[in-house]
């Protein structure tokens, strides 16, 4: 049976291992498969800025060479043996682009300075005031160009797909020329942003692309709609109610990807005093539709998320007994069917297709 929704497992490779290398993700490539994951999505590895650095080891989203892998990570010869791995245990890889902004120093300062987004004459950033990076001006067509460029060169290595960073914020003009550039052969995730967000880039006049015209390029969007919604929640700071009025509102054919953590979002069994508690909530956000997704370590109930700007390495206490809760969730996921998932509220308990949730 060909599976409709996939298992998609992020790794942040600095911190996936104390070497925090490309070939220690190799070497541990056959306890993921057994985990049941399709595809390998590695955060950015490419050289990180100097300039204005967060921290000794920097943000792998202040990029400053796309054509690069950072020395620490390893070597294209790693990274080659790394995707002949993953290709050789059935599953797929793909990586992160960053193309919203770049480290100040990254090599494009200096070779085309006119790719940049200008602020009261200075490069700058359109949302916030990031001191590490600077946006790149998304809308002109040479730098889109250029971009496109970058995903070819990485296709060309053998990648089997992108996940785009904060993809709203970027024009569909880009991602329409990219798909057409890759073909329908390459899988797309797009980092969509909430309704709420996307409000705010409105009213500054910044670029916002809403999640149904994303979904016409991309195969899959992020469920940050409803997720903070859900963390929220979690922090007693909403009713559950309003959790679950947003899951309903999704009632696009958008196909989502739900995570319940990354390297942005806290640890999910941080939340939680309680493993029962946390079961349900992971149960059912398995049961609704879209691909899965799990963030390092959490197939372990870890509680402890690495820093993105230092070394810091998963500390990889391994809960078996959770690794095959997980294990068997993503075997279900496989052949979980295409009809939406059908939600209803009653004395307490939320049920989904049928089976009940005390949330």
């Amino acid at each position: 049976m060909d599976k409709r929704y996939q298992v998609i497992y992020q790794i942040f490779v600095r911190n996936y291992s104390k070497k925090g290398t490309l070939e220690k993700v190799r070497q541990d490539l056959k306890r993921i498969k057994d985990l049941g994951v399709d595809i390998i999505y590695l955060t950015p590895i490419h050289e990180i800025g100097f300039k204005k650095r967060k921290g000794k080891w920097g943000s792998p989203y202040a990029i400053k060479d796309y054509f690069s892998i950072s020395s620490d990570l390893g070597t294209f010869e790693d990274f080659n043996n790394l995707v002949n791995e993953v290709h050789h245990l059935g599953m797929k890889i793909i990586l992160d682009m960053v193309f919203n902004h770049t480290s100040p120093d990254n090599v494009l300062v200096k070779e085309h300075p006119e790719y940049y987004f200008y602020k009261n004459g200075k490069r700058g950033n359109r949302v916030g005031d990031w001191s590490d990076i600077v946006d790149l001006a998304t809308d002109r067509e040479d730098v889109q160009q250029y971009l496109i460029n970058v995903l070819s060169f990485w296709r060309q290595k053998g990648v089997d797909g992108f996940r785009f960073d904060v993809a709203s914020t970027i024009p569909l003009s880009f991602f329409l020329k990219a798909r057409e550039a890759l073909g329908n052969d390459v899988f797309l995730l797009g980092e969509s942003v909430d309704k709420g967000f996307g409000r705010y880039l409105q009213s500054i006049n910044a670029t916002y692309v809403d999640d149904e015209s994303l979904g016409q390029v991309m195969d899959c969007l992020y469920n940050y709609n409803y997720l903070n919604e859900m963390i929220s929640y979690l922090h007693k700071e909403i009713p559950l109610d309003d959790v679950v009025d947003k899951i309903e509102d999704d009632g696009t054919q958008i196909v989502r990807v739900n995570c319940l953590e990354n390297h942005d979002k806290e640890r999910f069994a941080s939340y939680f005093d309680d493993e029962n508690k946390m079961w349900e909530w992971v149960e059912f956000i398995y049961r609704l539709n879209g691909h899965a997704f799990i963030y390092m370590g959490q197939e372990y109930g870890l509680t402890h998320r690495p820093d993105l700007f230092e070394k810091d390495p998963v500390i990889w206490d391994k809960n078996e007994e959770c690794y095959q809760k997980y294990q068997k969730l993503n075997e279900w996921k496989h052949h979980q069917d295409d009809s939406k998932a059908t939600i209803k509220r009653e004395n307490n308990f939320i049920f989904i297709d049928g089976k009940g949730y005390k949330l």
